[in-house]
């Protein structure tokens, strides 16, 4: 799944069909607070219900199958030797003249403008994006024209390494934007492939579109690596007979740094209206909070990706939810770490795993309900200097542990060319 402030969800109309309110959240949802109470309860329950039953199911599987939950990075990356030298595909480190690596995405701006230029430090790298081959995956025939989408990344592929020899594809696709026969026939080239899914917790099957989940469970198996930023995820990846690892989201501090604005918002929120966060904001603003938000479903609308770091950095406070759909469900978002590595003030719901990256309380800061959202804004707002010194520090991590140029070091050497 893409990153929800620019990945075009569909809306909630309140007053259209159960099927259309069901689907999404849309402006009009914002103006009706009891029609949204009763549709986000639902959601609520239906979306914590699938993420319950679904991990359940497949740490059940996994355990009748003997598979450990989860694996250290040095498995990972013997497990994925064994499997590349049945191709005959034995990884060395390659210089960045030598390596080349192919990116394709459905070209949602963040990951093109983030991930691209991290990855051309360390190799020749190719772009395949949909919307540049005249393909939309969100567009109401996809299902129709996704094999000749497929057949045309085929091609595309062949072609280029036939001119100049392709290492690594990494893409950001799951189920609903290929086959695993595509997967396939691109590993028969001698290339190594991996994905990277998002929010995976909830949508690693998804809906059945086609034939198939439009999920990652669709194609886990054909890709070399999967890679995921939830841990909880790592098992249904192994019980699908893929080769997962965790690789969290991250920033680049090229695109995220620390604009010279004055301060313009008290709290802010950038990203799509839907869930928790509407019903947060609006308890905020009822108490006498003046939230400004930017975003798909709020009042101000869409927003390009390239704008959000002034917003960032023109904020006392930065909102941030990592609720997975309407459920209290975590998983990483990536400004989990835009947000620190522009220097600004993140306050996020408790994440367990954002301890994994940040110190809580001193570099970025959480809440477990409303309520202590509350008394959180008022706090910080009310200290300076500690908001102050917590942007420092927040933003030195993220630029010692947490840059797209990291993860991708990462990758490349758990593949094996980086040394």
């Amino acid at each position: 799944m893409s990153r929800e402030s620019i990945a075009g969800k569909q809306v909630v109309a309140p007053h259209g069909s159960m099927k259309e309110v069901l689907k999404g959240t849309c402006r009009e949802a914002l103006y009706a607070p009891a029609v949204y109470w009763a549709y986000g309860r639902y959601r609520r329950w239906q979306q914590s219900r699938q993420i319950e039953r679904e991990q359940a199911e497949y740490e059940a599987r996994a355990r009748q199958m003997g598979l450990a939950r989860d694996w250290l990075v040095e498995e990972v990356h013997e497990r994925l030797h064994k499997l590349l030298a049945l191709r005959g595909i034995y990884p060395a480190p390659k210089t960045k003249d030598q390596l080349h690596v192919v990116y394709a995405s459905g070209h949602s701006p963040w990951d093109v403008i983030s991930i691209v230029p991290s990855l051309a430090r360390f190799a020749k790298v190719t772009t395949f994006l949909l919307s540049e081959h005249g393909f939309n995956a969100q567009s109401p025939d996809w299902v129709q024209i996704r094999d000749e989408m497929n057949v045309r990344f085929i091609d595309f592929v062949a072609r280029l390494h036939s001119e100049r020899p392709v290492d690594v594809i990494l893409t950001y696709y799951s189920g609903h934007h290929v086959s695993p026969q595509t997967i396939e026939k691109i590993n028969a080239m001698g290339i190594v492939t991996a994905a990277f899914h998002l929010d995976d917790r909830l949508y690693f099957r998804g809906e059945r579109l086609g034939g198939r989940w439009r999920g990652p469970a669709a194609v886990a198996r054909a890709y070399d690596l999967n890679l995921t930023q939830a841990p909880e995820s790592l098992v249904k990846y192994r019980v699908e007979s893929g080769i997962p690892m965790l690789w969290p989201l991250a920033a680049n501090p090229d695109l995220c740094y620390p604009h010279n604005v004055p301060f313009r918002y008290d709290v802010s929120f950038v990203g799509t209206a839907y869930g928790n966060r509407i019903s947060t904001i609006r308890y905020l603003r009822r108490h006498g909070i003046n939230v400004a938000t930017f975003g798909q479903g709020w009042e101000t609308g869409f927003l390009p990706a390239d704008q959000f770091q002034e917003i960032y950095c023109a904020s006392r406070i930065n909102l941030n939810f990592d609720d997975i759909g309407f459920t209290s469900y975590q998983c990483g978002k990536v400004r989990d770490f835009e947000i620190p590595m522009c220097g600004a003030l993140m306050l996020s719901t408790h994440n367990g795993h954002l301890e994994d990256y940040f110190n809580i309380g001193s570099e970025v800061f959480t809440f477990k309900n409303i309520r202590e959202c509350l008394e959180q804004v008022h706090r910080l707002l009310a200290d300076a200097d500690l908001c102050q010194l917590a942007r420092q520090q927040a933003r030195e991590r993220a630029l010692k542990e947490h840059t797209w140029e990291e993860r991708i070091r990462m990758l490349l050497q758990v593949i094996g060319f980086v040394s």
